[in-house]
């Protein structure tokens, strides 16, 4: 794996230096001969032109990657350290890198907010790739589990780095930009949980099993087409049930309903506006409102790349405050573009709630610890790391857990009637 992982990097400081500024009036093939020789030490310097430290830039097109200039078929996952189910990926794409001599696995950063540890350990890494050591760095991580500052300069110790080196870089924060590039760029293309893929620039999304990750993989490298929706897990392999708590959060439908869907979700989230407005007219007509199903809402912001997202939900939880959640839900998805402190006090002027209680609310931020909790809980107690996250199960006898299937992403209605009705089945 050490010779397989690499990280994309700008053009190293030794291929900048390379000038070549041939005179017009010479002879046409002196001018050819510089071109090949300056090709030629670049191809010395980066490895034959793979995905390495010296020619990212040269393949900063538009468009997905599919392959290397060595051409051999691109992977890139977007990654991070503390996340559970990242590290039930690694062994896979360990598996992968040692069955497949004809792909290349470009690791890339994406922590995620919530996990307070993420963003500092992906930045040690990138000062263990100054030392020549980032696959090492990367294996350390996911195999030692520890991630605090400590752990950090412990294992570039026991990796042979210089430490003091390392420290300084750590400890001054001088990575963190590019982890933000990484992260930035995932967003740019869809990204919003770990661990994704983009396999020959087809997204898989979620810590697959082996065999759908090499489907993927040999369709690539036999040459066909890649499936026109992004391929996703809408149900995990492992664990099989997952358990979620209503907790004391809005809901809609029928309190005998047995079978229930609590949702996490972030206001400023398009895929979560596109359940709203897509998946979610279809199960409030044919689940909901029938009597079947009670649907619960908690919040998940992921204010890192969502400023808007936790203001937005503290506000519909002091519209709810006055009986008015689900006309404010709307009313924010319906607005989704125009997310700000002024509005949401205009909006619930509009939808009749009590405009000084309701401002007092917001600008004191009552409900902050609220919605914090919704977002602890989702991601420590019911596997949540991206948004839209559901579960779809079976309430239990103390009246607030659910038991059932989790559901990933703003899948299609179908994927929903599959999984209600197997726990309909149950109830």
């Amino acid at each position: 794996m050490v010779k397989k992982i690499k990280k994309e990097n700008s053009v190293s400081s030794k291929s900048s230096k390379i000038r070549v500024k041939p005179d017009p009036k010479e002879d046409p093939w002196k001018t050819y001969t510089i071109v090949l020789g300056v090709l030629l030490v670049l191809s010395i310097l980066t490895n034959g032109f793979g995905i390495s430290e010296g020619v990212s830039s040269l393949l900063s097109g538009s468009g997905p990657k599919k392959v290397n200039l060595d051409g051999k078929l691109l992977i890139e996952e977007y990654s991070d350290f503390e996340c559970p189910f990242c590290q039930r990926a690694y062994p896979t794409v360990k598996q992968i890198l040692s069955e497949y001599d004809n792909v290349e696995l470009v690791f890339k950063h994406f922590p995620l907010s919530f996990h307070p540890l993420a963003q500092k350990a992906a930045e040690a890494s990138e000062c263990a790739r100054d030392q020549g050591k980032f696959s090492e760095y990367h294996d350390r991580l996911f195999e030692a589990k520890t991630l605090d500052s400590a752990s950090l300069k412990k294992h570039a110790v026991d990796l042979g780095l210089n430490t003091a080196k390392f420290n300084s870089c750590l400890d001054s924060g001088e990575k963190a930009s590019v982890v933000q590039k990484d992260f930035t760029e995932g967003q740019s293309k869809g990204v919003s949980g770990t661990p994704t893929f983009f396999i020959g620039g087809e997204k898989v999304v979620g810590a697959q099993p082996y065999e759908s990750l090499k489907a993927v993989i040999d369709r690539h490298l036999a040459g066909e087409d890649q499936p026109t929706q992004p391929t996703q897990p809408t149900q995990p392999t492992e664990p099989s049930e997952y358990s979620g708590n209503m907790d004391n959060d809005p809901v809609k439908g029928s309190s005998s309903a047995k079978v229930v869907i609590i949702e996490w979700s972030d206001f400023q989230c398009p895929f979560c506006s596109k359940f709203y407005s897509e998946t979610l007219p279809q199960i409030q007509k044919n689940y909901i409102d029938t009597g079947k199903v009670r649907f619960v809402y908690r919040d998940f912001p992921l204010s890192s790349i969502h400023p808007q997202a936790a203001p937005a939900a503290e506000a519909a939880e002091c519209a709810n405050e006055q009986g008015k959640f689900w006309e404010f839900h709307d009313k924010i998805f319906e607005n989704q573009g125009s997310l700000s402190d002024s509005n949401y006090k205009a909006w619930a002027r509009e939808l009749g709630i009590n405009g000084a209680k309701f401002d007092n609310c917001v600008d004191t931020r009552k409900y902050q610890s609220e919605v914090q909790n919704d977002f602890n809980e989702g991601s420590s107690q019911s596997g949540v790391t991206g948004t839209p996250g559901f579960i779809v199960g079976v309430v239990q006898a103390d009246g607030k857990t659910v038991v059932g299937q989790q559901v990933r992403g703003a899948v299609p209605y179908s994927t929903f009637v599959l999984a209600i009705e197997a726990e309909l089945a149950k109830a």
